[in-house]
């Protein structure tokens, strides 16, 4: 994950040429891209650790990939024995005060980010507000808000903004140190994985694709 140190590098150039506020405009589009290449960056290292071979970085990098090719195995998943969270009790038990583990879920998929407590930690990581939430919006949006963190939902994406939620997705399913350790509540969010899923696996006639090989 990447945390802003990019910022006063940019603000030091643009002071230069007095392209500081067109900088602050963009803030939030340049955290976003940032946040993009490391995440793909670990998706790169992860696949190649995973299967000993990769899409070519480039290609993930200009999003040339089908990150849902990661998640393919993930309708023959067997979660009946993870628990099942309400929005609640996820942050209840995992805020990761006291003790407790840092929990975070995505498209209704819960993982465990202890391992990650410099960026997910409640005191101080650079993605602190995310203990104990749904990040489904936040993540896929490059948004850090409290009301993006804390209202809004999946159902506030647009097409583009899933796309890029897909692979946050990704990044997690393949991280080696978060792993999957429940699931959010209720039925819709199982809905909307089994076709995300279809939807990259299946053309418009139903007809699975061929996978996407680059480099």
């Amino acid at each position: 994950m990447v945390t802003l140190w990019w910022k006063p590098i940019l603000v030091a150039i643009a002071s230069l040429g007095g392209l500081h506020g067109l900088i602050k405009m963009n803030e939030r589009k340049i955290d976003r891209f940032f946040m993009g290449v490391f995440r793909d960056l670990g998706r790169h290292k992860a696949r190649r650790r995973r299967h000993q071979t990769s899409t070519g970085l480039v290609a993930i990098l200009l999003k040339q990939d089908d990150p849902m090719e990661d998640l393919a195995s993930i309708e023959e998943e067997d979660l009946s024995n993870l628990p099942t969270y309400t929005s609640a009790e996820l942050e209840e038990f995992g805020d990761g005060y006291d003790g407790r583990p840092i929990l975070i879920s995505i498209f209704g998929r819960v993982y465990d980010v202890s391992k990650g407590a410099k960026y997910y930690g409640p005191e101080g990581g650079t993605y602190g507000s995310f203990a104990g939430q749904d990040v489904t919006y936040a993540l896929s949006t490059g948004c850090r808000t409290e009301e993006c963190v804390y209202d809004k939902t999946v159902d506030d994406l647009s097409e583009k903004d899933m796309d890029e939620g897909k692979r946050w997705l990704s990044f997690f399913h393949l991280h080696d140190k978060y792993p999957l350790v429940g699931q959010m509540e209720g039925d819709h969010l199982e809905i909307l994985m089994s076709q995300l899923v279809e939807s990259s696996i299946t053309d418009e006639e139903g007809e699975l694709k061929a996978p996407l090989r680059m480099g």
